[in-house]
């Protein structure tokens, strides 16, 4: 009786997640785009690998404007090269575990998912062009709760703050006094116990989300 091949992508689907299930993150990041069938079977081993990975301490992200290829360094070392299309003209305004808060020209704003490639797409950002802002998440954007912050200065004597509540997928805009002589150009930013702050090279600035006037 002559051998009949079968492709890969016939596997069946239990079989595929027992593979899945006993890989590791790099393994899994291949597996995981070989095709739909692939990808659908190793989605759930990869989401739950990843976030036990990346609590583990930093990751490093190295990404160059010439191309999509960027490589992934780990706390532990370990190195992975992969493409990353969805970050060409992309700004990144904060990080939350393995997801990007991402920027484009014009005002689209979205979370990307730098291992799974999940996408969540934002209401489209009230400005169309970034210049000094910086940003900060509180949470998963999986989660309702999760809010966006987004701050600039407007001003010699105030901060433009652009908070996004998920739930209510509605950009509110806030000003917020602190005069330029205070702060140095503002760098980075965090959230922490209910509090967004934001930093400069001298200094913190801590602004309350409770008090935040719409």
């Amino acid at each position: 009786m002559p051998r009949q091949n079968r492709a890969w992508s016939d596997l069946p689907p239990e079989l595929l997640s027992l593979i899945a299930e006993r890989a590791g993150l790099f393994e899994l990041l291949s597996f995981f785009r070989v095709c739909n069938t692939w990808h659908s079977a190793s989605s759930t081993s990869l989401a739950h690998i990843a976030e036990h990975e990346v609590n583990k301490g930093p990751w490093f992200l190295l990404y160059e404007d010439k191309n999509s290829e960027c490589q992934l360094l780990t706390a532990t070392g370990k190195k992975f090269t992969t493409s990353l299309p969805e970050l060409d003209g992309t700004t990144c305004l904060a990080t939350y575990g393995a997801w990007f808060l991402l920027f484009k020209q014009g005002g689209s704003m979205f979370f990307f998912h730098i291992l799974s490639r999940q996408r969540i797409d934002l209401p489209e950002f009230p400005v169309p062009e970034l210049t000094d802002h910086v940003g900060a998440v509180s949470s998963s954007p999986t989660s309702q709760d999760c809010v966006v912050c987004v701050i600039s200065r407007s001003d010699d004597e105030t901060l433009d703050a652009k908070l996004l509540f998920l739930r209510d997928k509605t950009w509110i805009g806030s000003e917020y006094s602190h005069p330029r002589a205070k702060t140095d150009t503002i760098k980075s930013a965090g959230y922490n116990n209910g509090t967004f702050g934001f930093f400069d090279g001298r200094s913190q600035t801590i602004l309350p989300t409770g008090n935040i006037r719409n």
